[in-house]
């Protein structure tokens, strides 16, 4: 396997492919100071260009390309001439088409948030999304994301289109309200702990599936008195985004 890319993601996926027994010829990345430490970690060669890397990527039964959505193709184009026709390229992208790749191409997309405190949610058992061009490409991306014995769902381009756009509310939308109703606690004194049960308890939705089940609150009940006293002690941007998530909800829970 030769990795491109050794941001957060191959910080974490490779380590978990090395315990599992996968043979790392070569990290790829733009900046050394990225792709010394990986490197060392996973005890392969490094390089920031294709040139050093040549050799690995001609050997390479597999490529891994695990760089920012925007760069994929770019990079899996530069590099597709430099590798054996029978290597099975991979990206680990949630939003980015498989089509990109040449063939034989495969996704492998954990449904994690990457970020420099993930750490404290295990990796083992990552619910992931698979597809390939054929079933040689999918095969590969099974054995791959075996590394953490993931949860494994196989998927049409479509179906992982959606699956991204369900996380993007899920994860990116979400902690966006957390950290704006953390905001409000803090301007107010208050610690930004208070809601930490709330969490807790929202979290379970998300496990379990029944999220609509749960919701509570005053959108839902049409309590306009408390809706107001809120708007009260929002500034005007806030504002303007409570109320569309208020008509929201009421509208799901009272078409």
């Amino acid at each position: 396997m030769v990795l491109v890319g050794a941001g957060l993601v191959s910080c974490e996926l490779g380590p978990a492919w090395k315990a599992a027994g996968h043979d790392i010829l070569h990290v790829i990345s733009r900046k050394a100071s990225s792709a010394q430490p990986l490197a060392q970690r996973l005890g392969c060669p490094w390089s920031t260009g294709w040139t050093e890397a040549a050799g690995a990527l001609a050997d390479a039964e597999v490529v891994v390309v695990a760089v920012t959505d925007g760069l994929i193709e770019e990079l899996a184009e530069g590099m597709s001439a430099m590798v054996s026709p029978s290597c099975v390229m991979v990206h680990l992208s949630g939003a980015t088409p498989l089509e990109v790749l040449r063939s034989p191409g495969a996704v492998v997309w954990p449904v994690r948030s990457f970020n420099p405190k993930a750490g404290s949610v295990p990796l083992i058992g990552t619910p992931t999304v698979v597809e390939g061009t054929d079933q040689r490409a999918l095969d590969v991306a099974h054995v791959l994301a075996a590394a953490w014995n993931a949860d494994l769902v196989e998927a049409s381009g479509d179906q992982r289109a959606a699956a991204h756009l369900a996380a993007v509310i899920a994860d990116n939308y979400a902690n966006h309200m957390l950290a704006e109703a953390q905001e409000v606690l803090r301007q107010r004194g208050l610690p930004k702990t208070l809601i930490r049960n709330l969490i807790e308890g929202l979290t379970q939705g998300g496990l379990h599936g029944d999220a609509r089940e749960r919701q509570t609150g005053p959108a839902k009940r049409g309590d306009e008195a408390t809706l107001e006293r809120h708007r009260a002690l929002l500034s005007d941007d806030m504002k303007a985004l409570y109320d569309m998530l208020a008509a929201h909800i009421a509208q799901r829970h009272h078409p």
